[in-house]
């Protein structure tokens, strides 16, 4: 210590005795609440030291001192113990920093601060007692009692707020009262807690919630606890508490895992009634984090009528290459009273597989599946999604798709499926192979794109697919025949393309054509008198082996598109610039020559009294019989017309006009062709197409129509006479509003939080939205014509911030009768959500009301009543 530091407190000792009461009241020891900790650590008497407050030792307000080891204490050659502060103590406060006469204690006042090593305190007051190597804060009250300035501790990547705190900084330890941490989602609310090291800490009269509010909707209360930050709580006696009501459902003892990684325990079931079941337990079962990558989840349902069903869901994930789910179920379900006529057992079951790689994984090759495939009654017998049970209609795709880097080539592969539930139709190609080759220029040099020479445009592609293939009921699916339901081939296709531009909008297009198919069987057809009770029949006998059959086609086309421009200006002084009308009318000419082929080869013939009728012994195959190329020729005539507006809108800054465009017709089309080697009904029909979007995009219209230029004779049939009708059309109509319209909001930005809300949570923030869908269609193909039109309707609003409802429903003109309507209503309570949807009236009339934590960390906390449509 230095020489005037040693005589200066010499000086203050002198002056003891005279002022031993003076500064016993500047120093406020106010502690709020910290008699509940004082049997915990031992009790603080903070006027023992506090003799008198030095004027000269006062810091002034704000300013920051460090404390080190004195390397020149008197004994330091024989303290062998390692000292305390292995580095300097940063501390500082608003008002005043104060210490004790041994110089072993600091008060600081409003806003202190102390920091050592990472560890780091804030607090209205905060007393450093050095000798003890511990700290002690607290807040202060406002003039509306509320506490202020409440101790903030943060460890490295610990931090909380309390109301009071005492700490030891060499051993971590501290008790806390009134402290609120966050783990992982949830919040632990804490009377006073006993810190023993940065990771384990006891709690009394401890709460755990989801609810983020500083006083909860609701907790489970545990008299006693101990935590391990981010791995879990184990406490005793625990109950829950709704809006500070204790309720009568409680524990013995309570586990809350916290690990933020995977990890496997007991999936609780759900409890519900139905009709035709009874009662149920379902989705109770064991959830298995196999490891990082890959979980399995095993679920399953009860029902006490004997009905039983099991689910098997598997995710896995490798970052930077793969990711997906797999999902199958099985359900056996009783209907009825075993032994009554109206008892039966219905076996059901899914298969669903989503397989995504990521886009990084590797260029060259790729892998996706999508497959969903079930028996026909599965989503009906066990779903209560509405969209699931009234689409009949089911595909996936698995698919695998090469390319070589440098190489023309290409090779995909893919496993298809298809399904109608309705009518119980499976559609299956397994596998689907094909090789391709891009485009490629042989004549051409390499690198070389200007000043071309005719051969230089020359163009020789490669196509080339494999196909197995069945078409079938689903209980015949197991029993179905390779050799006789399935249908394969193998096609390819050379096709040797290049063009001349012979003017500006003129083309000339030559193409040549080689095309071959090659089958693993063939037919051989004959007439057999004595079939249908001697009717007679055709007999179709199955050749087995490959047989492969070709054909070439050569043809040329000339094609002229210009672009034809109208401009039609307004005086300065309208709103309207000008309006713009750009037509591009089309015309083609293609021409395909006669080319022979041996029909020998691919055709013979059949007697049927006495008369030889030809077929083809490739009848029924996937890709038909090649025949050569018989004589045609065409014209193709189109107009296309676009029609747009230039606005004036507001003066820039600058005070220059500033324009826009606006589309006041996007397309209105008009195409037909006329067949130049047919002997009658040369033209084909007229097709007339528009589309628009008008009103800043939110009045979307289409239409499409077909006229038959020709006339029908008595019996309805075509002739070739003058005579256009109009066989069909439809017109679509689409209006979207919304209150975000209104707002000086960016689409983009509406669009952006609209898709991020409907993902995660219903979405308070708009306070409505609307969208009308209007459908006409006509259809008169001879004399009888049909007219059907529907309307749909849908939107929601709030009624208030915390209120949304949501609906759906429309209206089948035909029919005379309601579509599909539903109707939801959801209300936001903070931590709670509750939810009402119902069908309210049709095939599928059901509701579902339901009141649950939001977190999914205690999802099963909810209640829930529910009808499903099987029980109307």
């Amino acid at each position: 210590m230095k020489l005037q530091q040693k005589l200066f407190i010499l000086f203050i000792f002198s002056l003891v005795p005279l002022n031993i009461f003076a500064g016993l009241n500047l120093v406020n020891n106010e502690s709020p609440g910290w008699e509940s900790s004082s049997d915990a650590l031992e009790e603080v008497n903070w006027y023992a030291e506090l003799l008198q407050q030095v004027d000269s030792l006062n810091l002034k307000s704000g300013t920051k001192k460090n404390v080190e080891n004195d390397s020149l204490s008197a004994d330091s050659s024989a303290n062998k113990k390692k000292p305390f502060l292995e580095t300097a103590i940063e501390y500082n406060a608003d008002d005043s920093v104060t210490f004790s006469l041994t110089g072993q204690k600091v008060y600081l006042t409003n806003n202190a601060f102390v920091k050592y090593g990472a560890t780091e305190l804030r607090a209205y007051y905060i007393e450093l007692d050095i000798a003890k190597k511990e700290a002690f804060a607290y807040g202060i009250k406002d003039s509306t009692g509320t506490f202020i300035h409440t101790p903030e501790f943060k460890d490295g990547a610990e931090e909380f707020t309390c109301k009071e705190l005492k700490y030891n900084f060499e051993t971590g330890k501290g008790l806390v009262n009134e402290v609120i941490t966050e783990q992982e989602s949830g919040y632990v609310h804490s009377e006073l807690t006993k810190r023993m090291d940065e990771n384990t800490f006891f709690l009394k009269n401890g709460k755990y919630t989801t609810c983020d509010h500083p006083h909860p909707h609701f907790y489970v209360r545990m008299t006693k606890a101990k935590m391990i930050k981010d791995d879990k709580i184990v406490s005793g006696p625990l109950h829950m508490v709704l809006e500070d009501v204790p309720l009568p459902i409680g524990l013995p003892f309570g586990f809350f895992p916290f690990s933020s990684k995977y990890s496997s325990g007991i999936l609780l079931p759900s409890y519900g009634e139905e009709q035709r079941r009874g009662f149920n337990l379902r989705g109770g079962g064991y959830y298995w984090a196999i490891n990082d990558y890959v979980d399995l989840a095993i679920r399953g349902d009860v029902f006490s009528n004997g009905s039983w069903g099991g689910y098997l869901e598997s995710k896995y994930k490798k970052r930077y290459r793969y990711s997906g789910r797999l999902q199958t179920e099985y359900h056996r379900n009783k209907y009825g009273d075993k032994g009554l006529d109206d008892y039966s057992e219905v076996k059901d079951f899914a298969v669903r597989w989503t397989h995504t790689q990521d886009a990084k994984a590797n260029p060259y090759r790729t892998f996706s599946a999508s497959v969903n495939f079930s028996t026909s009654e599965n989503d009906r017998n066990n779903s209560t999604n509405i969209n699931k049970i009234v689409n009949n209609q089911k595909q996936s795709s698995i698919s695998y798709s090469k390319k070589w880097p440098g190489s023309p080539f290409s090779l995909n592969g893919s496993l298809r499926h298809s399904q109608n539930s309705r009518d119980t139709t499976i559609a299956l190609t397994l596998p689907s192979l094909s090789l391709n080759m891009t485009q490629i220029y042989p004549f051409r040099s390499k690198g070389k794109s200007s000043n071309l020479k005719w051969y230089d445009k020359i163009g020789v592609s490669y196509t080339s697919k494999m196909e197995n293939r069945v078409n079938i009921k689903e209980k015949k699916l197991m029993s179905s025949s390779l050799t006789k339901d399935w249908k394969n081939g193998y096609q390819h296709s050379i096709p040797v393309t290049t063009n001349f531009k012979l003017t500006r909008d003129l083309t000339l297009s030559p193409t040549l054509n080689y095309q071959g198919v090659l089958y693993s069987r063939s037919i051989r057809r004959r007439w057999e008198e004595t079939l249908n009770d001697n009717k007679g029949g055709i007999v179709d006998d199955t050749i087995q082996g490959f047989q492969y059959a070709h054909n070439y086609s050569t043809s040329a086309s000339l094609s002229l598109s210009p672009k034809i421009y109208g401009m039609y200006t307004f005086k300065k002084t309208s709103k309207i610039e000008a309006i713009r009308h750009v037509m591009t009318p089309s015309i083609s000419v293609s021409y395909t020559p006669e080319i022979g082929v041996d029909r020998d080869k691919y055709y013979r013939t059949y007697k049927k009294d006495g008369q030889d009728i030809e077929y083809s012994i490739f009848d029924g195959s996937l890709y038909g019989t090649p025949t050569g190329a018989k004589e045609s020729g065409s014209i193709n005539l189109s107009l296309d017309n676009n029609i747009e507006a230039k606005v004036r809108t507001a003066n820039d800054t600058t005070g220059n006009e500033d324009f826009k465009k606006v589309k006041l017709l996007e397309s209105l089309k008009f195409s037909t062709s006329y067949d130049m080697f047919k002997d009658s009904l040369n033209w084909s029909n007229i097709r007339i197409n528009g589309r628009t979007k008008i009103f800043n995009n939110k009045l979307d219209l289409s239409f499409n129509s077909t006229v038959d230029p020709y006339a029908l004779n008595a019996n309805n049939i075509k002739i070739n006479k003058f005579g256009p009708r109009l066989t069909n059309a439809s017109i679509d109509v689409g209006f979207r509003l919304s209150s975000s319209d209104f707002k000086g909001d960016s689409e983009e930005e509406n669009k952006g939080d609209k898709k991020q809300d409907q993902i995660q949570y219903v979405q308070f923030d708009v306070p409505w939205s609307f969208s009308l869908d209007y459908g006409w269609t006509y259809s008169k193909p001879t004399v009888k014509s049909n007219v059907n039109q529907n309307i749909g309707l849908r939107g929601d609003f709030s009624l208030t911030p915390k209120w949304k409802i949501n609906f759906s429903t429309g209206y089948d003109f035909a029919n005379k009768a309601i579509t599909a309507t539903q109707f939801s209503l959801t209300r936001d309570l903070h931590c709670w959500q509750m939810t009402f949807n119902t069908i309210p009236f049709g095939t599928y009339q059901s509701y579902n009301f339901r009141i649950n934590v939001k977190s999914s960390v205690l999802q099963d906390l909810k209640y829930e009543k529910k009808k499903v449509w099987q029980d109307y």
